[in-house]
């Protein structure tokens, strides 16, 4: 989507995601100045006076925006494009291994390098559990829901470690479902 779009009325993009440079320098452009202006900060509830600003923050170091500049020009079309074929490829990978695994299934089909999963049996295998168990193994998964759900934010850095977190997300099935099996889900329900 672009605004070109009629329904869009602004885009934002964070540089720290996909563009790989530290956070701060995110970007937001709006389809109309009316539009923009409902993003101004404005006070005079201070000792200097009117103030305005581009938003609540004020006044910000130019370092985020430096750093983002010298990785955009560091990476460059070919590392951008390095580094999101191999954002994809670690997607593709681990969205079959999701759907190899028959307690699990994904939401949608990723279009480009998220994931949503679900538990193909919600009674039976509770996936916040899982995040937990997966948490205790080093890796952290984000929960979100309704329904309950992992989401997977895979980026260049998890290419080559799909195969090491797919054997833990396995493990962590069997030790929440052996937890269930014995009754014993005091601690698993739980966000730690």
């Amino acid at each position: 989507m672009d605004l070109r779009v009629p329904a869009v009325t602004s885009i934002s993009a964070d540089l720290h995601k996909y563009g790989y440079t530290a956070k701060g320098a995110s970007v937001i452009m709006h389809r109309s100045k009316h539009l923009r202006a409902y993003q101004t900060f404005l006070t005079d509830n201070w000792l200097g006076g009117f103030y305005g600003s581009s938003g609540v923050l004020g006044t910000k170091s130019g370092g985020a925006m430096g750093a983002a500049w010298a990785v955009l020009h560091y990476l460059g079309d070919e590392g951008y494009l390095r580094v999101t074929a191999a954002a994809r490829r670690a997607c593709e990978q681990l969205a079959a291994a999701i759907e190899a695994t028959p307690e699990l299934s994904l939401r949608a089909q990723p279009e480009a390098t998220l994931l949503a999963v679900g538990a193909s049996d919600p009674e039976a295998l509770d996936v916040f559990a899982v995040a937990d168990a997966l948490w205790r193994r080093g890796w952290y998964v984000d929960r979100q829901g309704p329904p309950p759900s992992l989401h997977f934010t895979v980026n260049a850095v998890h290419d080559g470690k799909i195969e090491p977190f797919v054997a833990d997300l396995h493990a962590s099935i069997t030790e929440v479902q052996a937890a269930a099996a014995s009754g014993d889900q005091g601690a698993y329900g739980t966000v730690e």
